[in-house]
């Protein structure tokens, strides 16, 4: 079985957790690979199709694509039959295409609603910053801003006609067993950066604080890790 810990941390061998959030384990995945994914996964689901509504032959605009949760929107909405357009950085541009995006635009090079001629449905924002609004200039009307990172203005909402919430996971057993058979078919794949055994977890949290905007010379150091990815999940491995 693999699922979320809701409330509660799971730095444990042993934990209890209600069986409405947890689902059989993925057959090809290993126990790394399976920790690392219900967490990003069904924020990605819950955030295009529960919160999005996204449909086949529409146009999604994911904000963070790279990123762990990124990434399962990117291949989820793909999978969906929607046009899929990323910003990320350059560097991460022909890993988000190989996994389902149809056009990545460099934040660093380019304002996304200016290079955009055409507008899209949904705009999933797992950034900070001003990402935000300037999103709304590229919504259809009738369509959905959905973040993940900080609460979106209703005012600017109903001014450009769109429909606009800051999301909260709820995971649940019956999204994460869908999400587990898309895995166990192939049609999604987990990302992994590193795993870290269960006594580096400090030294996890320092690496994790090194990749994150504006912090720089850090890497993984612990015993047996890994020098990371620039995307993918972190993992502790307990035993």
């Amino acid at each position: 079985m693999f699922g979320t810990a809701t409330g509660m941390g799971a730095y444990a061998e042993y934990l209890a957790v209600k069986a409405a959030v947890v689902a059989k384990k993925p057959s090809n995945l290993s126990f790394e690979e399976a920790a690392s994914v219900p967490v990003a996964s069904q924020t990605a689901w819950e955030g295009i199709f529960t919160h999005g509504h996204l449909e086949k032959g529409q146009t999604i605009l994911i904000h963070g694509g790279a990123g762990a949760v990124g990434a399962y929107a990117v291949q989820l909405a793909s999978h969906a039959g929607a046009t899929v357009i990323v910003t990320a950085s350059g560097d991460n541009e022909a890993y988000v295409k190989s996994i389902g995006a149809s056009r990545v635009i460099d934040y660093r090079a380019a304002q996304f609603e200016k290079v955009l001629r055409e507008k899209v449905e949904v705009v999933f924002k797992l950034i900070r910053g001003d990402t935000q609004e300037r999103s709304f200039l590229v919504l259809k009307e009738g369509g959905y801003l959905i973040s993940a990172t900080q609460p979106v203005s209703q005012e600017e909402s109903a001014r450009h006609r769109v429909s606009g919430m800051m999301m909260r996971l709820a995971p649940s057993a019956d999204m994460l067993g869908k999400i587990a058979r898309l895995l166990e078919e192939g049609t999604i794949r987990p990302d992994v950066a590193t795993v870290y055994a269960l006594q580096d977890a400090a030294q996890a949290w320092k690496d994790i604080a090194g990749n994150l905007p504006g912090v720089h010379g850090m890497s993984p150091s612990g015993p047996g890790a890994a020098r990371r990815r620039p995307h993918g999940k972190i993992v502790l491995r307990v035993s």
